[in-house]
């Protein structure tokens, strides 16, 4: 354990305590071995936060790059890969409460290129089908272009295949939903639920044609300028605030921080963040004070399958079942193992990352709710 953060307010109503002694020794052990499970490509963050109160506890392990002697801190900035959808399905859902958007509205309206030929079923177009709601939750029957087939070789589709083999190569949004038409569809709108970052990028789209200004823009200008969410970017867009370097993310041996072909990830996971900026987004959601509209959070949260045991699926986040009378997790993971999760129970975020696409989250964060739980 290279650092650690004492307990902080942020409401002057508010007196946190902090964890005892005995579960900050348990929250930094379990930290410590997360990370170790990196050898040594990737360092981790864990912090941990009462909504409107303060830090509760606040950790990091491990080198910011395998390279530098420098620690992980744990105010520094990481990628937060698909965490990235819960601010694109925000401000989605903020242009929905401006009528700008319906959210069961044929998406085509908006965005009327992008869908063409977009979702064929049977030799039948049923782009026009797919509605926004749809897009936000993964039952718009889209496949996605990272990992969907056909296949051209080593379980690698077209999109992956160009990406892989040319780092150098800046994407467009455009280029990507292309790469998704050539690929096999999942069903029809509405039929199921699939993962696919393809609809994000077309929900950034939208957003593109709806508010007049770049995705980038539209998001600080709606999200991060009004949350006070100074350290968050989307990278290859736009500069970062600060000259201090984003941790490197791994997958593997690799370092796939810094490559201009991660612009890819764009609306469905091209942010960079922090522990503390991640908090105060999922603050301002949770507490209610982002949307105007009591019906916006409950839509976001009104939850289906992902046929995944315990897991179920709103727009733009996940819920996790947790063990009889824990309650329940919402939030949101990404690639690289970033975590941005509230358990409502408790009115507790845990927040961070381990920077590692080869570990797993869910035990750290999961050691961490045991610790706190067993401590009453």
């Amino acid at each position: 354990m290279k650092d650690r953060l004492p307990p902080s307010s942020s409401d002057p109503g508010c007196r946190p305590t902090g964890v005892s002694a005995g579960v900050a020794r348990v929250l930094a052990a379990a930290l410590d071995k997360a990370v170790a499970a990196n050898r040594g490509y990737g360092a981790g963050v864990l912090r941990i936060d009462r909504v409107g109160c303060g830090t509760l506890w606040a950790g990091s392990s491990g080198r910011i790059s395998r390279e530098a002697a420098t620690p992980m801190r744990v105010d520094d900035a990481f990628e937060i890969a698909s965490i990235s959808k819960t601010f694109t399905a925000a401000l989605v859902l903020q242009l929905v409460e401006e009528n700008a958007i319906v959210l069961d509205a044929p998406a085509v309206q908006l965005a009327p290129d992008v869908f063409e030929k977009l979702l064929v079923v049977d030799g039948r177009d049923r782009s026009s089908e797919i509605t926004v709601r749809q897009l936000l939750g993964h039952m718009a029957g889209l496949p996605d272009y990272w990992t969907d087939p056909p296949f051209v070789t080593n379980d690698e589709n077209a999109f992956l295949q160009a990406f892989l083999t040319t780092p150098d190569r800046r994407w467009e949004p455009r280029e990507l939903v292309s790469y998704a038409r050539a690929l096999r569809p999942v069903g029809r709108p509405g039929e199921q639920y699939h993962y696919s970052d393809t609809g994000y990028v077309i929900l950034g789209l939208i957003i593109e044609r709806v508010t007049g200004k770049p995705f980038h823009e539209a998001l600080r200008e709606r999200i991060l300028t009004r949350l006070d969410l100074n350290e968050t970017f989307l990278s290859y867009h736009e500069s970062p605030p600060t000259l201090k370097r984003a941790a490197a993310r791994y997958e593997g041996q690799l370092d796939v921080s810094d490559q201009l072909r991660q612009s890819a990830d764009w609306a469905g996971g091209g942010l960079v963040s922090t522990a503390r900026d991640l908090v105060r987004f999922a603050a301002g959601l949770t507490r209610g004070g982002f949307f105007h509209e009591p019906s916006t959070w409950k839509a976001m949260t009104n939850w289906h399958s992902t046929h995944s045991e315990d897991v179920d699926y709103g727009l733009g986040l996940f819920r996790i079942a947790l063990e009889t009378r824990a309650g329940q997790l919402w939030g949101h993971d990404g690639h690289g193992n970033a975590f941005m999760y509230y358990w409502p129970e408790r009115e507790l975020v845990f927040t961070g990352t381990l920077n590692q696409t080869q570990n797993d989250w869910w035990p750290l964060v999961s050691a961490a709710i045991k610790a706190i739980k067993d401590a009453g």
